[in-house]
């Protein structure tokens, strides 16, 4: 049996004959060395992995094979050596698409986690729009050298090494997710038996230098019981590597990126984009919460890549474009502890949510309404506007003592769920800024990320650009100031974004 359950085999390979005739009576095939060096690779894994591949080297009819047929049948996994004669081929398009059809008919699918169960590796630059249909869509590995038509690479260079690494990495990830799923499709379901979707934590691919940190981190989550999504380093276009991050971080409860002093490498066929900086920025699109970590040691003056050391600025300034997530400086051998920590912390949160959800339904949105004494009549009027739209407000004018102030708007946060604070009086720009800050620690400390902060700004005008703390992503800035009376169209999108995912 295979490593996989449900199987007799892992992975079936699907080549050309004529790909493996040898340029020399000396050398072996390329078809031959490629599976000798993946065969090894892979067993320091597992010695239960099984590869089936013809080797028989004779020349095909165009009857297709009852064994070949059966052996696709008995396959998890197709890696198709894509050259530029395999489109040409019936008998190789016949097995391609009898692995596609067959695969479409389980209850696993065509995809598993992030990655499809086809995987190309193509032995010539074939462009995008070239592929087979039944390979759109899918991430492959190059085996190619860079020239215009691309030649296989020589499996004694330094390029082939790490192609193949690359390979056996994704295989391996493939082989974890499916044999989950396989193992569940397999056994008989039972309501009692039934146990909750696992947390699943979204992990950014990282440069070379961070691999063994990243993977001693993933074998630690596993074994606390965590499901974990790693971010796709094969993608050959921007598109398909999108698609396919967007889908994995869609299936996360909480994405976790890993940044050192190098930008990693480029996405294949595109002269800019990287793995790295490009699944942060998508990731940081989404609504889940993310941890951002950056070792203490990275010193932004002395990364070269232009680009990159701005996109690392610009997270540890606040100034990048996000909902929410939490930037760390730290040390790697406290990295692993780190993420478990706020992985607990979320599940928690998920919990607390859930049984608010199933407790106050219906309930009137708590909002704590935080303002200074010089201000208190137009707060006070701006609560009665808020009352009526089924918004229970925790009022907490300030009293004078700054101390006792504090104590109160700690207290009311841990009520509240979310917060608007009133900025009238132009004088009062640095108390706002200070409320302010103090709020967004004190909800750090409670690990409720994403929670809406506002700043409501009143008559007279004011230059809102001078409002620091309004950079950080969590903060939402509502300008009223350059009329005397409400105006109803900024009320209006006022109160929905209030509102908007009310528990």
């Amino acid at each position: 049996m295979a490593l996989i359950p449900g199987y007799d085999y892992d992975i079936f390979i699907s080549y050309v004959h004529a790909d493996n005739e040898s340029e020399t009576l000396e050398e072996e095939g390329w078809i031959d060395q490629f599976y000798k060096y993946l065969d090894t690779k892979l067993n320091k894994h597992s010695k239960n992995i099984k590869i089936w591949w013809d080797s028989r080297n004779l020349d095909r009819s165009e009857v297709f094979d009852n064994s070949i047929e059966e052996a696709i049948d008995k396959s998890a996994i197709m890696i198709c050596l894509y050259s530029r004669l395999y489109p040409q081929s019936e008998y190789c398009i016949k097995e391609l698409e009898h692995f596609y059809k067959k695969v479409a008919k389980e209850k696993v699918g065509l995809t598993v986690g992030n990655r499809s169960r086809i995987i190309p590796v193509f032995m010539s630059n074939i462009p995008h729009t070239e592929w087979h249909d039944k390979l759109r869509g899918t991430s492959g590995f190059p085996f190619h050298d860079n020239n215009e038509y691309g030649d296989p690479l020589k499996n004694t260079s330094p390029e082939f090494g790490s192609a193949m690494i690359q390979l056996r990495n994704a295989l391996v990830r493939i082989f974890d997710d499916l044999s989950k799923e396989t193992t569940a499709a397999i056994q008989p379901s039972s309501q009692e038996a039934k146990e909750d979707k696992p947390f699943t934590i979204f992990l950014s691919e990282v440069n070379d230098s961070l691999l063994d940190r990243r993977d001693g981190i993933i074998a630690d989550l596993k074994e606390k019981g965590y499901n974990v999504i790693t971010g796709n380093d094969s993608a050959t276009t921007l598109e398909s590597h999108d698609d396919l991050t967007k889908e994995a971080i869609a299936n996360s409860d909480f994405a976790v990126h890993i940044l050192g002093n190098f930008p990693g490498r480029k996405i294949s066929n595109e002269t800019d984009a990287r793995y790295i900086q490009r699944q942060t920025e998508i990731a940081l699109e989404s609504k889940i919460p993310q941890l951002i970590w950056v070792s203490r040691d990275t010193d932004f003056e002395k990364i070269e890549n232009t680009e990159y050391k701005q996109f690392l600025q610009s997270l540890e300034d606040a100034t990048h474009t996000s909902k929410k997530y939490e930037y760390v400086r730290g040390n790697e051998g406290e990295l692993a502890l780190l993420i478990n920590n706020f992985a607990e912390q979320l599940q928690e949160v998920q919990a607390q949510k859930a049984a608010t959800q199933s407790n106050e339904k219906g309930a009137p949105l708590k909002v704590l309404l935080d303002t200074h004494t010089d201000d208190f009549k137009q707060a006070f009027n701006l609560k009665k506007i808020l009352n009526k739209y089924n918004v229970d407000l925790i009022f907490n004018p300030e009293d004078g003592d700054p101390q006792e102030n504090i104590k109160s708007l700690y207290a009311n946060i841990n009520e509240a769920k979310k917060f608007i604070f009133l900025y009238g009086n132009e004088t009062h720009k640095d108390w706002v800024d200070i409320r302010v800050k103090n709020t967004l620690k004190k909800l750090m400390d409670y690990d409720r990320y994403g929670q809406d902060i506002f700043i409501y700004v009143t008559p007279p005008e004011k230059d809102t650009g001078s409002i620091k703390v309004a950079q950080n992503p969590m903060v939402k800035l509502v300008d009223h100031s350059q009329e005397m009376s409400e105006n109803d169209a900024v009320l209006e999108a006022f109160l929905n974004d209030l509102k908007a995912d009310n528990l």
